[in-house]
C-alpha cells in the first residue's frame, strides 16, 4: 500500500509540475510575442517624409530676374519735354554693381558714378551713387520682363527713368 501511495504522490507531483510548466509556457510565449510584436510594430511604422514647404517652391518659381548687362534709356520729369540720356552697365559677378552715366551733346558723358541694384522678383531698387560725396539718387523700378525697367525716383515720383536692355 505504501508503494501505491508513493506512486499516487509522485503522480500528483508530476501533474502539478506539468500544470506549472503548462501555465508558464503560454505566459512566457505570450510575453515574448508581445515584445516581438511591439518591436515589429515599431519597425513597421513608415518613416514620415518631410513636408514640402510651398513658400520655398514659390521662391524658386519667382526667383529674381537678372539685370546684368548694358542698358540705355531716358531720365525725365513727368510733364516736361526735356530728356536726359542714361546708360547703365551692370557687370556679371559683381553683386549687381556697375556704372551709370548721363550722356550729353556729341555723345559725351556729363555726369557719372557707380550703381548698386537690389533685385527682387519683379522689383529693382537702383542707387545711383554720385562722385564728390554728393547724395545718391534712388529709384524704385518694375521689371515686367527681362529687357525693360520702368522706374521712378524715391521721394520725387514725378522724376521717371526708363531703361531698355541692349
Amino acid at each position: 500500500m505504501d508503494n501505491n501511495i508513493q506512486n499516487q504522490s509522485l503522480s500528483v507531483v508530476r501533474s502539478v509540475t506539468s500544470l506549472v510548466l503548462a501555465t508558464l509556457m503560454p505566459v512566457s510565449f505570450s510575453s515574448a510575442m508581445a515584445i516581438l510584436g511591439k518591436t515589429s510594430q515599431v519597425l513597421a511604422n513608415p518613416l514620415t517624409s518631410q513636408q514640402v514647404n510651398r513658400l520655398q517652391i514659390n521662391e524658386v518659381i519667382t526667383s529674381p530676374s537678372s539685370i546684368v548687362g548694358n542698358w540705355k534709356g531716358n531720365l525725365y520729369s513727368q510733364g516736361d519735354d526735356a530728356l536726359t540720356s542714361v546708360e547703365m552697365a551692370i557687370e556679371q559677378g559683381k553683386n549687381q554693381q556697375g556704372t551709370w552715366k548721363f550722356i550729353g551733346e556729341k555723345n559725351t558723358p556729363f555726369e557719372s558714378g557707380a550703381v548698386v541694384a537690389s533685385v527682387g522678383a519683379n522689383n529693382v531698387t537702383l542707387e545711383f551713387k554720385q562722385k564728390n560725396k554728393k547724395p545718391s539718387w534712388f529709384f524704385k523700378c518694375k521689371l515686367p520682363n527681362k529687357t525693360n525697367l520702368s522706374c521712378e525716383q524715391v521721394n520725387n515720383t514725378s522724376t521717371k527713368l526708363t531703361l531698355k536692355k541692349i
